[in-house]
């Protein structure tokens, strides 16, 4: 220990020689640089020891030229943690630097000199903490063992960056160790301290290596304040509060004032680099030293206001609180009473407060809405009383009384009404009737008030002729009724009387012709029929039958008349009575597109083997809708299943293969919707049923939920877009949607199943399984029955495809019943036949109600 101590103080000499012997205090001149000493305070560490250590750099620092533009000087201890005693920007002058390092305290921990060496590289040497860029950065490393951590890869780490590392060990320090933190060559920076030898090396070394030629000493600078020296250079400075002028060497004083660089309120005191802040007269400087404050001269307590202070510039004055007047004195208040003074304009009473005042009322009366005046409480007016008939009023109070033929009850408030016809005090003969105070006499109903107005007569109005009966009037006291004479029924409004008609209420037997007359009847039969007789019965009179005719060929008989007929292939001359043979595919433009074939009377077009006639009667196609645009929706909801999804392509197949499709004629578009839709192909993608049945085979399944309202939407508003091949409307060619779902819609089909609908579209719907019959139904268009389709089952969907060839192409058949061809000639003649038989039934049956018609109107006419 006393060997250690020896060391540290020999030092100091050692340092102190080796500078030039200019005098006991020279100092070592060297260019700028940044030194940090980096002290082990660790356990080991005893306290005296600690105090050489500390000596040690207090008596380096003094042979050092110390300040912020010469030498920098930070100190960090470490043990187990470390920290920074002092900053490089800490200290500019010894004095306070040698303080500081007197004030340190040892750590007492463990050694972790590798922790150290990295905070001082990440933490001592930055600009924040005083470090200057292109100085040197050089590190004093003091320890008295060995590491706790590994100290190589950071002290290289230190090293790369620039910084230069001595290692001094004192005493049980570990060479390797110091070795491994100091930078090269290490004969200079790693010293072992053991004998004086290695302290003077150490010494000699240091020195050498921050002194250096100082130009500012042993050459004519020039600059006017300072001179700072670098290695073979030097350059100038100024003072604080100084800037250096162009010539780099002289110094002007920094007018801050004059500047405008400072923040006083009022006045600014310049002094080169600096300024102070100072107040105009009657104001005093704040704690900030800038703004300014007036003198509240109120505040020194020596005023004497009776009231109110109040501070003005270099004085004061005094003020009174409101309704009070300042006295003469300047100083005393004195309450002002308004209602003493008459200054007040109340109608009755005046209450005082200081400078104002406040108006009241009289008992009986109540303020106004000018608080000032007043008016007497009404309280008859304000119904604030419980009379129960007149209210006498005076200001405040009331009394109660009582209109006349009244009587004041002992409560002073409610009346009795004095009720004459009960206390008998009348000579009425029937009925006295009371009023307060009177009486007045009347009758009973059916009598009359005689002119004594006391005594009463019964009303006879029967005799009197004031009744409305129509026959017979049937009179008592006040009132009447009506009836009627015989073969009459008295009527609902008890006056009028209406004969008793027996045909019209059925209760007659006559066969045809009821003759009413009031309670009795006569019988008579149609224009064309005669009375039996029983006066009752009719028989009609058949013209034909008697030969009573003129007809050539057929006579039609209605009663009592006939109308003439011609046999098939004739038709009727204008006599009405003759026939004559016509051929109507020479006389008429039958329009027939193929062929027009005559019968007698009529005419009919038929078609070339293989199509059909249509449904106009003259053109011919291979189907009666043939020329089409059809648009499919197909639902693709997860409820279908995969498997069951192909059986609904056969379906869609089956339909293409019963229609015409082409270019032309017509066209199929297919719609797959789930959650949303999807255009499979539009209506003018393909042109043949072979292209349309292989493209429906290739549709991929959809899956997810059942948008049938949205599906309509996209069918109406895209589908059947003429974009996407629909035909143009003033073309007349039928567009029919075809809607194949298997459950219930998760949204609303009503809004555009209608305007589909609406839109001309003929719409069909085909439901399996759980679709819903209701949703189906408004779907389709009408007749429902002919546009609606339902299954239980996947499996008999292509029944359902059959069946719907019934309504695309009449022509073709369910399968149940021989398919003939309607072009054949024994199903032209069947055909023929079966009409003409049929038209003869109806010509029959409209000539005898024509007849019947005529009879009726024959007779209404002869009643007449």
């Amino acid at each position: 220990m006393k060997m250690r101590l020896v060391f540290l103080l020999l030092t100091l000499v050692v340092l102190v020689a080796a500078r030039p012997k200019a005098g006991p205090k020279q100092k070592c001149k060297s260019g700028p640089v940044d030194l940090v000493f980096l002290i082990d305070s660790s356990r080991s560490v005893r306290p005296h020891e600690f105090e050489t250590m500390r000596k040690f750099m207090i008596d380096i620092l003094s042979t050092l030229d110390i300040g912020l533009n010469a030498t920098r000087v930070g100190v960090v201890q470490y043990s187990s943690q470390v920290r920074t005693e002092f900053s490089l920007k800490a200290h500019a002058k010894l004095d306070t630097m040698v303080k500081g390092i007197n004030e340190i305290i040892p750590l007492a921990q463990g050694t972790m000199t590798g922790l150290a060496i990295k905070f001082v590289m990440d933490t001592a040497f930055v600009a924040e903490e005083g470090d200057r860029p292109k100085v040197p950065n050089v590190v004093v490393i003091v320890t008295d063992g060995r590491p706790q951590d590994r100290v190589a890869e950071v002290a290289i780490e230190a090293r790369e960056k620039g910084i230069e590392i001595f290692a001094v060990g004192v005493a049980r320090a570990d060479m390797a160790s110091l070795r491994a933190m100091a930078s090269p060559p290490f004969e200079d920076h790693v010293f072992l301290v053991e004998s004086f030898d290695l302290i003077h090396q150490f010494g000699l070394q240091f020195q050498d290596k921050l002194c250096g030629v100082d130009l500012c000493v042993e050459s004519k600078h020039g600059c006017e304040q300072i001179c700072e020296s670098s290695p073979g250079s030097f350059h100038c400075l100024c003072l604080p509060g100084y800037s250096l002028n162009e010539d780099g060497k002289t110094c002007a004083a920094i007018d801050l004032c004059a500047e405008g660089k400072h923040d006083c309120e009022q006045i600014c005191n310049a002094s080169p680099g600096v300024f102070t802040c100072d107040c105009s007269a009657g104001y005093k400087l704040n704690d900030d030293k800038k703004s300014c404050t007036m003198i509240d001269f109120c505040s020194f307590g020596n005023h004497s206001c009776d009231h109110e202070c109040v501070s003005v510039l270099n004085g004061y004055h005094c003020r009174c609180q409101e309704g009070h007047r300042l006295l003469e004195n300047g100083k005393t208040c004195q309450a002002i009473d308004l209602c003493a003074e008459g200054k007040h304009d109340c109608e009755q009473i005046c209450n005082s407060a200081p400078g104002v005042f406040t108006c009241d009322c009289n008992a009986g009366y109540t303020l106004n809405d000018d608080k000032k005046t007043c008016t007497p409480i009404d309280l008859c007016a304000e119904g604030k009383h419980d009379c129960e008939q007149i209210c006498i009023s005076a200001p405040g109070v009331f009394t109660c009384d009582c209109n006349a033929g009244y009587t004041l009850n002992d409560d002073k408030k409610a009346c009795t009404p004095i009720d004459l016809c009960a206390e008998g005090k009348h000579d009425c003969e029937q009925i006295c009737i009371s009023a307060p105070g009177v009486f007045t006499c009347d009758c009973n109903t059916g009598y009359t008030l005689n002119d004594d107005k006391k005594a009463c007569t019964p009303i006879d109005l029967c005799a009197e002729g004031k009744h409305d009966c129509e026959q017979i009037c049937i009179s008592a006291p006040g009132v009447f009724s009506c009836d009627c004479n015989a073969g009459y029924t008295l009527n609902d409004d008890k006056k009028a009387c209406t004969p008793i008609d027996l045909c019209a209420e059925g209760k007659h037997d006559c066969e045809q012709i009821c003759i009413s007359a009031p309670g009795v009847f006569t019988c008579d039969c149609n224009t064309g029929y005669t009375l039996n007789d029983d006066k009752k019965a009719c028989t009609p009179i058949d013209l034909c039958a008697e030969g009573k005719h003129d007809c050539e060929q057929i006579c039609i008989s209605a009663p009592g008349v006939f109308t003439c007929d011609c046999n098939k292939g004739f038709k009727l001359n204008k006599d009405k009575k003759t026939c004559t043979d016509m051929d109507m595919c020479n006389t008429v433009k039958h329009g027939c597109e193929h062929q027009c074939v005559n019968t007698p009377g009529s005419f009919y077009c038929i078609c070339p083997e293989g199509q059909l006639l249509q449904e106009d009667g003259k053109s011919c196609g291979t189907c009666k809708s043939a020329n089409i645009d059809l648009v499919l929706l197909i639902d693709g909801s997860k409820s279908v299943r995969p498997q069951n999804f192909e059986l609904v392509k056969k379906f869609v197949n089956q339909v293409v293969d019963s229609l015409d499709v082409s270019a032309h004629g017509t066209r199929v578009g297919f719609v797959q919707y789930s959650s949303r839709v999807r255009t499979e192909f539009p209506l003018n993608m393909y042109h043949t049923a072979a292209e349309i049945k292989a493209a429906v085979m290739k549709v991929d399944y959809m899956e997810k939920g059942t948008m049938t309202g949205l599906a309509l939407k996209h069918m109406l508003e895209n589908s059947f877009s003429e974009s996407e091949g629909a035909r143009p409307l003033d073309r007349n060619i039928p567009r029919i949607g075809l809607v194949f779902t298997d459950g219930r819609s998760q949204d609303d089909i009503t809004e555009f199943a209608k305007k589909a609908k609406e839109a001309g579209i003929t719409m069909y719907a085909v439901g399996v399984g759980k679709a819903v019959e209701d949703e189906l139904r408004e779907i389709a268009s009408e007749p429902t029955e002919k546009h609606f389709y339902y299954t239980t089952d996947f499996s008999a969907i292509s029944t359902i495809a059959e069946n719907l060839k019934l309504n695309i192409c009449p022509a073709e058949s369910q399968g149940e019943i021989e398919v003939k061809d309607p072009c054949a000639c024994e199903s032209l003649v069947e055909f023929q036949q079966a009409t003409m038989s049929s038209l003869e039934q109806l010509t029959q049956k409209l000539s005898a109600m024509t007849a019947r018609l005529e009879q009726l109107e024959n007779q209404l006419l002869s009643k007449k």
